[in-house]
């Protein structure tokens, strides 16, 4: 008799989903840019120009940095990453649109990934 109302209850839910419908959970994607670091890195300065306008944002060293930048276009921006040798390396990067689940389900913001790589050189991943 107990197995009764779990069954109901597990009837009521399976029912209660309809095939092709898109399950989207509620959480959200920060705009900005991310950059991993090889170790020992202890300080990331980032400097992004564009549409005349910069905006500079440093952070702690570690194995990936993300540095948030409200207002992140979707087409080239210039973009100077300085560690901790002093050493600007500048490059254009194009953030794209990414969404925190899947496209249907929106939230979707503009997004780059840059690595550094133990020999210092500082370039755009997908």
């Amino acid at each position: 008799m107990r197995r009764a109302p779990v069954c109901l209850l597990l009837l009521a839910t399976l029912a209660a989903c309809h095939p092709g419908e898109t399950a989207c959970a509620a959480i959200g994607l920060s705009e900005g840019i991310s950059l991993d670091v090889p170790p020992g890195v202890t300080r990331v300065s980032l400097e992004l120009c564009w549409a005349g306008a910069c905006v500079t944002e440093s952070a702690p060293g570690g194995k990936r940095v993300f540095i948030p930048t409200r207002g992140l276009p979707t087409t080239p921006v210039r973009t100077t990453v300085t560690l901790d040798d002093g050493r600007p390396h500048t490059l254009d990067v194009t953030p794209a649109i990414a969404y925190p689940i899947k496209k249907e389900c929106g939230g979707g913001v503009p997004v780059a990934k840059l690595v550094v790589t133990s020999g210092g050189e500082v370039r755009q991943v997908p």
